[in-house]
């Protein structure tokens, strides 16, 4: 088997070509700008996603093809319609790009890498499943639909298997966005008021993810269908700081309880009610689809996997 993978310099993308190449198989890291020449090789630039011929070229032999590249930070605060075309640009016009691509090459199958952001924002009780009819908030997983769509009505009337699956946040050493702030708030921080913050979430360690992609890469039971991938257990945000505080060797009793209340109050004056909807809301993912069909068993727990990531910050 021969793998192509775009955004291969990204945080999944370098530790998902890592693993393939640990596991003997042939790949090819495309990016848009060679970073690391030692690594990628200059020969995996292309420079830019909408070029199909480029990518055509570049998936040539190849059997799968992992498309990881995509947008997903906002520049303003609010949506405005450029930003938003910067989205799909990004997002669906650069996925229809690969999935031409790959029919020119010869590409067996395509896995798209989506967003649990699809389904929603939050969870009142009942975990998402890929049975949920969409409901997307933000740009980037409005795009995400839109792409998952488009990828369908480019290869329908194709002999070209795709396959889609949508992880909630991915974690790991090296880990950016809001879990590294996190991290950063745990080694820093003489006192953590947030020990009563009891909402579940479900994450997906990195390792877990990898193993996911390799297993949608080449598995018959999920051609052409659309899965959610998490870790197998769920946790809350008192636990995943207490989780880096052990990592990063600093006692849990930095942790303390205080009534959500009270913080929320405090996030609103300060203005920042979106954080504060991201630390209390649920969001609770169910894969245990995509377990049955084809035996995958996610094997790091989210405790070990958050303290490992902390604790690499230590070692960097």
């Amino acid at each position: 088997m021969k793998i192509a993978v775009t955004g291969s310099s990204g945080f999944v993308g370098s530790a998902l070509v890592d693993r393939i190449r640990m596991a003997g198989i042939s790949v090819v890291p495309v990016t848009r700008a060679v970073t690391s020449p030692d690594i990628l090789g200059c020969d995996a630039c292309c420079g830019d996603y909408l070029d199909v011929p480029r990518l055509a070229c570049l998936f040539d032999g190849c059997d799968v093809v992992i498309h990881l590249a995509a947008r997903a930070h906002r520049i303003s605060g609010k949506v405005v319609p450029q930003e938003l075309s910067d989205f799909r640009s990004a997002n669906v016009t650069s996925l229809i790009s690969v999935a031409r691509a790959s029919r020119r090459a010869g590409v067996r199958r395509l896995v798209f890498v989506s967003s649990i952001g699809v389904n929603g924002a939050v969870t009142y009780g009942r975990p998402f499943t890929e049975d949920d009819l969409p409901c997307p908030v933000e740009p980037y997983a409005l795009t995400k639909l839109e792409a998952e769509c488009a990828l369908a009505e480019e290869l329908s009337e194709t002999s070209m298997d795709w396959v889609v699956l949508r992880p909630p946040l991915v974690y790991g050493p090296g880990c950016p966005g809001n879990l590294h702030r996190m991290i950063q708030l745990a080694s820093s921080a003489a006192i953590l008021p947030l020990g009563a913050l009891h909402a579940r979430r479900t994450l997906i360690s990195i390792d877990n993810l990898i193993d996911a992609l390799l297993i949608a890469a080449h598995h018959p039971a999920v051609s052409r269908r659309t899965f959610v991938v998490a870790d197998s257990q769920d946790i809350d945000v008192a636990g995943m700081l207490q989780a880096f505080l052990l990592g990063l060797g600093r006692g849990s009793w930095r942790l303390l309880p205080v009534p959500p209340f009270l913080i929320g109050f405090l996030l609103l004056l300060l203005g920042k009610k979106a954080l504060w909807q991201k630390f209390s809301g649920e969001l609770r993912v169910d894969s245990s689809a995509f377990c049955r069909a084809t035996g995958w068993v996610p094997a790091v727990r989210p405790q070990d996997g958050l303290r490992l990531a902390a604790a690499s910050t230590r070692l960097s």
